[in-house]
């Protein structure tokens, strides 16, 4: 569904996560994130696998219980506000 994230970061842990279209309908939304990759759930269904390694993402998500999502179809009328808020699952290979 999606093959890439951006971010924006503000001071501090702050993140936002910028989705190159819209997520489906889900009660719940869950951003799980190793130093390889980013996974999104709706609900309980994966929904976009993406590698993705850079580790000060990985450490802002990774301190933070959930992060805001601002999705958007056209470039032209980017939103001003988070449009939707994930939970935050980090996964850590022994």
């Amino acid at each position: 569904m999606f093959n890439r994230f951006d971010f924006m970061m503000g001071e501090g842990n702050n993140i936002v996560m910028i989705i190159p279209g819209m997520l489906p309908h889900a009660d719940t939304y869950t951003v799980s994130i190793s130093e390889n990759d980013i996974d999104i759930k709706a609900g309980y269904d994966k929904i976009a696998s993406v590698p993705y390694e850079n580790e000060e993402v990985y450490q802002r998500i990774a301190n933070n219980v959930q992060i805001g999502v601002v999705e958007y179809d056209d470039p032209s009328t980017f939103p001003s506000h988070i449009t939707k808020v994930a939970y935050v699952e980090v996964r850590r290979y022994a």
